[in-house]
């Protein structure tokens, strides 16, 4: 018989010992998670959704206006931000913007956080980060979702609080899936607890082993549990409300993040900008099973935005759900505060998120993506344009560019430049030896080689 070792007993989910081989990962792998590619990014991270957010957050600066007080920093905190790519793009759409706005003269700062060290020094050292450091738009700070306390930026003195003077904007991109949560089972109509056990077979003395998932075993028992769950009474009501309401199902909560949330309100307005894997409603919590995680170096669990939701409603804000099923990735505003009027806010979300979701580009893309050797090329161009000039999706175009700049007409080589040009200047790259530079570099050395032949003058 094989003899299996308890590493952890019985404990509730986001109390597990998984949460420290998490930690462990990001500690020990730092920046190389996502320039290896381990981690997935490349939709969350994405210049479309990006557009999305920078639409979002200028929405809510005019929905604020009246309460902005342009003597103090307006502050935009990425949560866990990861490669730094999204950020890049999000500045790149949102500061061009709000100075051709009426709030020009607003001292907007973008902070970027996360709790591993190493990453933090990576964006403060990275060229294409440095024009929004010197103009005081972006800072950095360690913030750590289980130790919450004010920021303390790199390259100011003055920390970060929950109540800075003015609103907060909160963008948790890929966040919540990633940071412990707790999971609970519907039996009989009654609320259990789920307590999880971790097994392998052998001692495992080095949480960071990248061989440790292979010889893991998780084991879940519903214990029955009464009231109270959590010291937040607004918790306790979600989980009745779905002990009244949800047949047998496991149901995930998101705790943490709740009290993240909670932090970073203080007593003030705050808006949440947040995608990930998960379940927007109700509905979609019914036939769950227990929660398995999935791997990618780290790992991530979906996402209980239903919870968010009726956490935010019933403390006096506004959720924002797309109104149609998003099969790949769930995208949600939530405001939280004393908001009379909403209406900015409403129109914005309905034109840059439910009308144009992330979701619904990337499962477009995936759909398209093998088919681009019979592309033309105006439509490789038209696609790359569409995609908010991703250098994701350029690199996918990549060979069948290359193939039909060999036939294409010259005319349109002018129009390849701009293209790719706007690619380079949209990406971010995480090594010195990024290949998506020299496939620029080939495009562009083919187009101005043509024109040279046909222009001797250039």
């Amino acid at each position: 018989m094989k003899t299996e070792y308890i590493l952890d007993a019985d404990k509730p989910l986001s109390r597990s010992l998984l949460w420290q081989i998490q930690r462990r990962y990001f500690m020990e792998n730092g920046m190389a998670a996502w320039q290896d590619d381990v981690v997935p990014h490349q939709i969350s991270s994405s210049p479309y959704m990006a557009r999305a957010y920078a639409d979002m957050a200028l929405a809510y600066v005019e929905e604020m206006a009246d309460t902005l007080d342009f003597s103090k920093p307006f502050v935009i905190i990425e949560l866990g931000a990861g490669s730094g790519r999204l950020a890049y793009h999000f500045m790149r759409q949102f500061f061009p913007r709000l100075a051709a706005s009426p709030f020009a003269k607003l001292d907007v700062k973008l902070i970027l956080t996360d709790f591993v060290p190493e990453i933090v020094q990576f964006w403060q050292m990275h060229p294409r980060f440095q024009k929004y450091i010197v103009a005081g738009r972006l800072d950095f700070a360690l913030f750590d979702v289980m130790d919450r306390r004010p920021l303390h930026p790199l390259n100011s003195p003055h920390p970060i609080t929950p109540n800075n003077g003015n609103p907060i904007i909160l963008i948790a991109n890929y966040f919540f899936d990633s940071i412990p949560q707790d999971s609970f089972v519907l039996q009989n109509g009654q609320l259990h607890s789920n307590l999880l056990t971790l097994y392998s077979d052998q001692p495992e003395p080095d949480l960071a082993d990248p061989a440790l998932w292979e010889r893991l075993r998780l084991a879940y028992e519903p214990i029955p549990q009464s009231p109270p769950y959590y010291d937040d009474p607004l918790y306790d009501e979600i989980l009745q409300l779905y002990e009244a309401y949800l047949p047998d199902t496991a149901v995930s909560f998101p705790n943490i993040g709740l009290d993240c949330l909670r932090f970073w309100q203080g007593t003030g307005e705050l808006l949440l900008l947040s995608s990930d894997r998960g379940h927007s409603s109700a509905e979609e919590l019914v036939g769950q099973g227990d929660p398995l995680p999935n791997l990618h170096g780290s790992f991530s669990l979906m996402v209980n935005y239903d919870a968010i939701a009726r956490y935010v409603e019933m403390a006096g804000g506004t959720a924002l759900h797309v109104p149609h099923y998003q099969d790949g990735l769930q995208t949600a505003v939530y405001l939280l505060g004393d908001h009379s009027e909403t209406a900015v806010i409403h129109r914005a979300f309905d034109r840059a998120v439910a009308q144009n979701t992330p979701d619904d580009f990337f499962a477009v893309k995936q759909a398209i993506t093998p088919h681009l050797d019979s592309f033309t090329l105006p439509q490789l161009l038209s696609f790359i344009r569409l995609s908010q000039w991703d250098g994701a999706v350029f690199e996918e175009c990549f060979p069948a560019l290359l193939a039909q700049l060999q036939e294409a007409d010259p005319v349109w080589y002018g129009d390849v430049i701009d293209v790719v040009t706007a690619v380079h200047e949209n990406y971010l790259p995480l090594t010195d030896t990024d290949p998506l530079e020299q496939k620029i570099s080939t495009i562009r050395a083919i187009c101005v080689q043509v024109w040279k032949l046909q222009s001797p003058s250039l």
